[in-house]
């Protein structure tokens, strides 16, 4: 009798080490912004270089499981710290790491039911795939390169339409991006290519209008880019029924030259949200409970579900203000293009001054992809952990119809292992915190028109200490784009805190 006991303890080790095994395995998935804490704060201190380096030290640089955000984080900093070649290239690494990984449809298939989130590969957010092009195309334009620029905005286009054939409706999915659309636009009408600037310039108005996100409005500049490439083009009519459409009044124009030489500052401000997990107790699935544990009281045990919510990072600027500085010998004033309106009177010091509007609330974004997934990932995790729970309560009703043969010791020992089997299979179930975390909050935009000259381009939050982005070159007719980084102080997740 006693040998039959022992056999059966020796039978249920091996699923006891399995949980602990699993737990232990769970454990390595801290929450992201904890494993990447340090370059962020060298990030944040704009040690660029450092935070390039400081992330090849992080577990990221050898797990399989991680290397989209490994890759993609590490282009960012990259392009930050203003190496635009070597961040394209890890960029592409990324995409290609994302294509392989991401499903063809939404359909659920069994490991999406049998494996924790957090323990797969992570292909990216629908919104950070997208965004990735947006990083390369502001490389091949600090680089000077608009035509790869506008490659990077077509492939944009590619990944918007494998969105389209892996979700049903276009509630479901991450459809346009506004903000994309309205920056290609741009890119479009820098090369002279009107006719395609005016194309995505009314796709960026009609993605504003239907953003997931329900908080974004059409900036001013848009509707003025809209507007004069309508005249130009002898659209009036079609752009009014746009901007009625959309509910913005159709701009003046203010006498604006036909072909200005321009400056376009894109600010990234601040930090994206993270995600935390939270934990609830829900009772078991019961279309998994099989027939013959039906009825039973354990039915009303409760089982423990994880998943991720976003925790935004409050943005203390209230707005940002860009100025041209034209330098000597040449003081020819400039003319500013403002956030509501444009005036073209050249300024007598030769310096133009103009307030950047919010094209793209990132945080507002991750958010509404992240609700869409959320009732199937609380699903998810409910079958998981009922199915765990199953396998428990059949394991503790085979070892009641044994408990005759067994000693008060050997019984107490079971009782232990059952109870700690039961806590680390709960513990097992964890949310993925994972996300492309170097993200801003949320991208400004500033357009300065001015006379073909050399400027002292800085950037001023809320009437602060002045960022200095550099000597800017502009010639006739010429648009030049260049974007800079503000952070608004450190990130919340710090090294030093728990």
């Amino acid at each position: 009798m006693t040998t039959r006991g022992h056999t059966g303890s020796a039978e249920r080790a091996p699923r006891v080490a399995l949980a602990l095994v699993l737990t232990l395995l769970l454990a390595g998935c801290a929450q992201h912004a904890r494993v990447i804490c340090d370059p962020l704060e060298k990030a944040s201190s704009r040690d660029f270089a450092a935070a390039v380096q400081s992330i090849d030290e992080t577990r990221l640089a050898d797990s399989d499981r991680d290397r989209f955000l490994y890759h993609t984080q590490r282009a960012h900093l990259l392009h930050l710290a203003g190496d635009y070649e070597a961040s394209n290239r890890e960029f592409e690494l990324a995409v290609r790491i994302g294509d392989e990984l991401e499903p063809t449809s939404v359909t659920a298939t069994l490991a999406d039911y049998t494996i924790n989130e957090a323990v797969k590969a992570y292909p990216g957010e629908d919104y950070e795939r997208a965004y990735l092009h947006y990083y390369m195309a502001l490389n091949y334009l600090a680089l000077d390169n608009p035509e790869s620029a506008l490659v990077e905005c077509r492939r944009l286009d590619l990944t918007f339409r494998e969105l389209e054939a892996r979700y049903g409706t276009p509630e479901e999915r991450f459809q346009d991006d506004g903000f994309i659309r309205y920056l290609s636009g741009l890119i479009y009408e820098s090369t002279g290519r009107l006719n395609d600037a005016f194309v995505d310039y009314k796709a960026a108005v009609r993605a504003y209008v239907a953003d997931p996100s329900g908080k974004q409005r059409v900036p001013d500049g848009l509707q003025m880019s809209l507007t004069l490439a309508g005249g130009r083009l002898g659209l009036d009519d079609q752009v009014k029924a746009l901007l009625e459409e959309a509910n913005a009044a159709t701009p003046e124009s203010g006498g604006v030259p036909p072909e200005p030489s321009e400056i376009v500052v894109v600010i990234d401000a601040g930090w994206a949200p993270y995600k935390r997990e939270v934990s609830v107790e829900v009772p078991v699935y019961r279309p998994l409970v099989p027939d013959e544990f039906k009825g039973e009281d354990w039915l009303a045990a409760l089982i423990k579900i994880a998943y991720p919510e976003f925790l935004s990072v409050p943005l203390s600027a209230r707005g940002f203000e860009v100025r041209a500085e034209r330098i000597p010998p040449d003081t020819t004033g400039a003319k500013v293009r403002g956030r509501a309106t444009v005036a073209w009177d050249a300024p007598p010091t030769g310096t133009a001054v103009a307030s950047a509007e919010p094209v793209r609330d990132l945080d507002a974004l991750a958010r509404a992809t992240l609700e869409r997934r959320a009732v199937a990932l609380k699903l998810r995790s409910t079958m998981r952990a009922t199915a765990k729970q199953i396998v428990l309560m059949k394991q503790k009703a085979d070892h009641v119809k044994d408990d005759r043969d067994r000693t008060i010791g050997a019984r107490i020992l079971r009782s232990i292992l059952e109870r700690t089997a039961t806590i680390l299979t709960a513990e097992s179930e964890q949310a993925d915190t994972r996300s492309w975390i170097t993200l801003p909050r949320e991208i400004w935009l500033a357009r300065i028109s001015v006379t073909p000259g050399s400027y002292q381009v800085t950037v001023r939050v809320d009437g602060g200490v002045p960022l200095t982005i550099g000597t800017v070159r502009v010639g006739a007719r010429e648009t030049v784009f260049r974007p800079v980084r503000v952070f608004c102080g450190p990130h919340p997740v710090r090294c030093d805190t728990d």
